[in-house]
């Protein structure tokens, strides 16, 4: 037993996950739902007869208990005589995890390894899945990147099916390339490591705590979404490039990769209109599910037409209306009265779909503005114009510019379902778990390291402080923390974590225009760099379902500051020269990402200077030019300088700037140094600068 196992074997007392076995597929499906005919595919080894138990004996219902799966355990034993070999035992431990009884799955386990049948890395796969759903991502994260280590043709298979759900058309196309390949010359573990950098790295999560997340909703959409039946022709997720998965609907797709909706609600139904053309026969079952970024809504529409329990993501939310004028199919679906105000039959006229459906439809529509305030306007706009016009008591087709006007919003509202479909499809769609609630201003700046060859790079950031929930004191005081997560990915997928809290008491409550710092700092090599950075409350409000905070994803070069001509830091700005944030020489500074001067209008500059004349005279010279306005008004200030002192050729410089005269509002500054000694010049830096005098 290797040392990982064994670790696993004494430390687990997890409820976790793994498969589930259903109807055999022809085609390969996702690895919870491993069925016999995946490990025919893998070992070649002919397990019909296993394929033949699980197909037709050994069925589950979606969310199995311990009874479910002894009572299917017990009928294998009568009439085949039970697990016989390795990949049997490797199928009840999948069993009996997919009904979360870890000590059974243990025990199984154990006999799958015991029989020298199954490659170590499919035993350290499982081991992996079960101690990430029982919360020991470190022993998870051990076993699972010391399986990839190991693995062969055959278990590239396995792990690539554990995932392949999360991929994207385009990672699915990079797959088919590796996989390809002669096995001297691929990487399983750089694969996947890139793959799970670049999901860590959108949810602002350590890799292992996305991972984690990843086998958590698996288990939660096969005990929830399923596929049931078959959906034939084209669905609009299969267009867009849904993975290849035979387990999941649309829903449990989007669970599996977008997580819990913020909101969701469906449709039956208006019964106060009192008409059969709208009663609840007229619909699909329909749901939306509506998804939080900063700034934006992402929604989605399902409905089912299956005659079973799938739902499929629909591009129009009308298109769950089913009661139209059956002459008017023209999209040959059950959704064709609305496809048909959609399409133009010729260039301005539309399907006439009678007077209650403008009811229905206003009522369907404005049963998601909870969802996304939007579909409220569209609802109105029903009213105005589709009420008068498309919606009418004629017979036959409708024209004029009122369905003109209903063409437009309803195509204005495919126009976002396909825009976020694609998203959710075509992208890695993984947002941090923060209620992105919270005004949050992100900097960086850039100093070089001690670190040979490196700089050091700092966030300088500022969270809102109104939406924070502090801890009442004693006195009258309070306590504000506020916890930070920066994920740092290079241009080779490589990533690393930095982490940090801030803790501040304060004689009040803290309102809307007061905010709290936040500061993290890495060495880092010059060159590409993705960022994603994470600030969050560290206490929910009550009623409260996520934290508050907010969320940034950044791209950013690290610049060449340690060898050739002189070169600068970044500036950083400050409104005095107090604060707790050292650079280092004894400076302190409260820098803000704001860039203000003080309420007087001074301001403080910090920079440093590399690759000077050692013990040279340099020269500083600060240019400012109001923002957007006329060259004419800017003006300039010289601030002659002190030499560097040792061989280190570096400066450090704190300027005191007074625009006690200048005017108020928003300016550029240039910053550049002449090194006297030999008359070079730095580039010059350009950064912002916010006069703020309200000082009498």
């Amino acid at each position: 037993m290797t040392r990982v196992m064994s670790d696993f074997y004494r430390g687990l007392a997890v409820a976790a996950l793994a498969g589930l076995f259903g109807s055999v597929a022809t085609r390969d499906v996702h690895a919870q739902t491993m069925p016999a005919q995946v490990y025919f595919d893998l070992t070649n080894r002919g397990y019909e007869k296993l394929a033949n138990r699980i197909s037709k004996k050994l069925e589950l219902r979606a969310d199995p208990d311990d009874e479910d799966v002894q009572s299917l355990l017990d009928r294998w034993e009568r009439e085949e005589g039970g697990p016989d070999g390795g990949w049997d035992y490797i199928a009840v431990t999948r069993l009996w995890l997919r009904a979360g009884s870890a000590a059974q799955a243990e025990m199984a386990l154990m006999e799958a390894e015991a029989s020298g049948e199954v490659p170590a890395p499919i035993l350290l796969l499982d081991q992996a899945r079960v101690a990430f759903l029982g919360g020991q991502m470190d022993l998870a994260e051990e076993a699972y990147w010391k399986g990839c280590e190991g693995a062969g043709e055959t278990a590239y298979k396995e792990y690539w099916l554990d995932i392949e759900v999360l991929a994207t058309p385009e990672e699915m196309d990079d797959w088919d390339r590796f996989r390809r390949l002669p096995i001297s010359q691929t990487d399983l573990c750089s694969h996947l490591r890139h793959f799970w950098n670049e999901r860590a790295l959108t949810s602002a999560m350590e890799v292992k705590q996305r991972m984690s997340i990843h086998f958590a909703r698996t288990r939660y959409a096969l005990d929830n979404y399923r596929r049931r039946g078959s959906k034939k022709g084209a669905t609009f997720s299969n267009r867009l490039g849904r993975p290849t998965n035979s387990a999941y609907d649309d829903r449990g797709l989007l669970y599996v990769r977008m997580g819990e909706p913020d909101r969701r609600t469906s449709f039956a139904g208006n019964p106060n209109i009192g008409q059969d053309a709208v009663s609840a026969e007229c619909y699909q079952p329909n749901e939306t599910w509506g998804y939080d970024y900063p700034g934006e809504t992402r929604v989605y529409h399902f409905s089912s037409n299956t005659g079973a329990d799938d739902y499929w993501l629909i591009e129009n939310l009308g298109l769950v209306y089913r009661c139209g004028d059956p002459a008017a199919s023209l999209a040959g679906t059950s959704g064709a009265a609305i496809s048909g105000v959609l399409t133009p039959v010729n260039e301005n006229r539309f399907v006439a779909l009678g007077p209650a459906a403008a009811l229905v439809l206003q009522d369907l529509y404005r049963s998601r503005q909870g969802v996304d305030p939007r579909y409220a306007g569209i609802a109105q706009q029903m009213n105005t114009d589709l009420g008068r016009n498309v919606f009418s008591d004629q017979t036959g087709l409708s024209s004029g510019s009122d369905a003109l006007n209903a063409q437009r919003v309803l195509s204005t509202e495919r126009d976002w379902t396909l825009a976020d479909g694609t998203f959710a499809v075509d992208s890695v769609p993984d947002r941090p778990p923060v209620a992105a609630d919270t005004r949050l201003l992100v900097e960086e700046l850039q100093f070089l390291s001690p670190a040979e060859g490196q700089n050091r790079v700092w966030i300088n950031a500022v969270i809102e402080a109104e939406k924070l929930t502090p801890v009442a004191l004693p006195g009258g005081e309070f306590r504000y923390r506020v916890n930070a997560r920066w994920v740092i990915v290079d241009a080779s997928g490589e990533s690393q974590v930095r982490n940090s809290s801030f803790e501040a008491v304060t004689p009040r409550r803290l309102g809307r225009d007061e905010s709290l710092p936040v500061r993290l700092a890495a060495d880092l090599l010059p060159g590409q760099y993705r960022y994603s950075l994470l600030v969050r409350d560290s206490r929910l409000a009550p009623g409260q379902e996520q934290l508050s905070g907010n969320y940034r994803r950044v791209n950013m070069t690290v610049r060449e500051l340690s060898a050739g001509a002189p070169a600068l830091s970044d500036v950083a700005v400050a409104a005095d020269s107090g604060g707790v944030w050292s650079p280092g020489g004894g400076i302190r500074l409260r820098p803000s990402p704001a860039h203000l001067t003080g309420a007087d209008g001074v301001g403080y500059i910090y920079f440093e200077v590399y690759n000077l004349t050692p013990g040279g005279q340099y020269t500083t010279q600060v240019r400012l030019e109001p923002e957007g306005g006329d060259e004419d008004d800017a003006f300039e200030l010289s601030f002659p300088g002190d030499g560097a002192t040792d061989a280190s050729r570096m400066a450090r410089r704190l300027l005191r700037v007074d625009l006690r005269d200048t005017e108020p509002g928003s300016y550029v500054m240039q910053v550049s140094v002449t090194d006297e000694a030999t008359g070079a010049s730095t580039l010059p830096y350009y950064t912002s600068v916010m006069v703020n005098r309200t000082a009498p």
